[in-house]
């Protein structure tokens, strides 16, 4: 499995300037407020000589924020070195939050501050991967990414909790880029903290949390992760940590017999049952196959009890760091899930996406990243089972042009999944993107129409590694007072680079009401 730490690819200025749907466009594109029709920057970077931001996640917690506005906590890799750690040249696991305006701006933003383990102190610091989810039920964010301490050389995943109160406290968070984020992010823990020379690295994060307020485990938080031996295997592990204080338990595999897992999505269902589906890869090109897993909760510290992986499908056409078209993006076939309970109280229906080449892929040379799919789709399967069997596969768009990184959200509010994407669709190169919402409505399992969310063409996700996007969504149970709040890379604004104007690629926070 590739690790999400990137860094953007070079915007080649020819192609650019040889579109001229991207140059009509950028005349249109402003700073104005408001999250429609293309959303704003969600960071206060200076727009001399930017960097960018990618591999976003976001998390909202409805009308919680000052002036009943929504309160929202997004993360990113952010090419910029952040304080405290500031490590030239290394993306920084940053956070950016909405707290008084509605405008899907951040009033403050930061890095995650370091964390410290064990009696002697042991620090943390931090190394990409960041991930965020809300816990309305407690009030509060809880975040996951990826860390390493030096003497002894480590590798683990730090887990940070913040509440709504703190993240409204302008003394403890003020507004702009923060000098010391630590305040903002107090309670923190290290789980799963290995050696680097037994197990070299660790990848890509997932945090859960129980919404539950009773019943074992009920508000429980938990955290799955990859980590790879030094023999090249790579396996999934889940962590289960009390809600109040982050006390945490040792890790439970749950990827069975598997040695080449990765991707996981992790989700925790109405009834505190959790769910995991992640990627097995079977070979290096070719099929891989895609996992599910139930688990059940033993209350936190103790790990939960979890199943044997169950096959969801065997995908004979994945991405596997495969060119969608001619974007320059790097896709993988990342599964993500949710967790719907139906009417009746007691069936749970499971919703899975991912990318997928229409066609077989062309391979290119061993080694080099020249994979090309012609056409890419985001697609979705259901389980009304457990995930013991799924129904076969629909395409959560027809159009033309490539779909992909396709991710998903639940809100529960309304029982609406919510599954949005970037398309090609409009532009008559078929090369820019705008980002696009699918909806699998209550007590339904099919894809009702796209709905375009974005109009400006956005040179959305471009960066050297995979990319991912993401989505949230909540709302208070009455029609029209739903958001989905979509976390991506694009460009909204012209920043100048060596006093030259140019459009400025950073992450961009939008917002879809229903």
């Amino acid at each position: 499995m590739k690790t999400r730490i990137a860094v953007p690819a070079v915007l080649i200025l020819a192609v650019i300037l040889a579109c001229p749907t991207f140059l009509a466009a950028q005349a249109s594109r402003s700073a104005s407020a408001g999250c429609a029709p293309n959303g704003n920057r969600f960071n206060l970077e200076p727009l001399a000589n930017a960097v960018g931001q990618f591999n976003e996640t976001v998390a909202v917690l409805p009308n919680r924020g000052g002036n009943g506005v929504d309160l929202v906590v997004g993360t990113a890799l952010d090419d910029r070195s952040l304080p405290p750690i500031g490590f030239l040249g290394f993306p920084a696991d940053a956070f950016y939050v909405q707290r008084d305006n509605s405008n899907c701006a951040a009033d403050f933003e930061g890095e995650f501050p370091p964390v410290f383990s064990g009696p002697k102190g042991l620090r943390f610091d931090v190394f990409g991967a960041p991930v965020v989810v809300a816990d309305p039920v407690h009030d509060a964010f809880f975040a996951a990414d990826l860390r390493f301490s030096t003497g002894p050389d480590n590798n683990a995943v730090g887990v940070l909790k913040s509440t709504a109160a703190t993240l409204l406290d302008a003394t403890k968070c003020p507004n702009g880029t923060l000098q010391d984020p630590t305040p903002c992010w107090p309670t923190t823990q290290i789980v799963n903290k290995l050696s680097i020379f037994k197990n070299p690295l660790m990848l890509n994060p997932a945090i859960a949390v129980d919404q539950r307020t009773s019943g074992t485990g009920a508000g429980d938080v938990y955290v799955a992760m990859t980590q790879t031996d030094v023999n090249a295997n790579s396996t999934i592990s889940l962590v289960a940590c009390t809600n109040s204080a982050l006390v945490c338990g040792g890790t439970t595999t749950v990827t069975g017999s598997d040695k080449q897992a990765g991707f996981a999505s992790l989700q925790v269902r109405a009834d505190g049952g959790i769910t995991i589906s992640y990627v097995e890869n079977t070979s290096l090109r070719g099929t891989i196959d895609i996992k599910f897993v139930n688990c059940a909760p033993a209350g936190a510290p103790n790990p939960p009890t979890c199943s044997a992986p169950v096959k969801v499908i065997s995908e004979a056409q994945p991405m596997q760091v495969t060119l969608p078209g001619d974007e320059q993006v790097l896709d993988e076939t990342y599964p993500r899930h949710v967790d719907r309970v139906e009417s009746d109280g007691k069936t749970v229906t499971t919703f899975l996406v991912y990318d997928r080449c229409e066609v077989p892929v062309e391979f290119g040379e061993q080694g080099l990243v020249d994979d090309f799919c012609p056409k890419t789709d985001v697609d979705v399967l259901s389980s009304t089972d457990g995930g013991n069997t799924w129904s076969t596969l629909q395409k959560v768009s027809n159009s033309a042009g490539q779909q992909f990184l396709g991710a998903l959200a639940f809100d529960a509010s309304t029982s609406t999944v919510n599954i949005a994407y970037y398309s090609t669709e409009k532009d008559g190169l078929k090369l820019q993107t705008q980002v696009f919402l699918a909806q699998i409505l209550p007590g339904q399992t099919t894809v009702s129409p796209p709905k375009q969310i974005t109009s400006a063409f956005y040179d959305g996700g471009l960066s050297s590694d995979t990319p991912y996007i993401g989505i949230a969504a909540a709302g208070t149970g009455t029609a029209g007072q739903s958001h989905a709040y979509i976390h991506v890379t694009g460009s909204v604004v012209q920043g100048t680079y060596d006093g030259l104007p140019f459009p400025v690629n950073n992450n961009i926070l939008t917002r879809f009401q229903y």
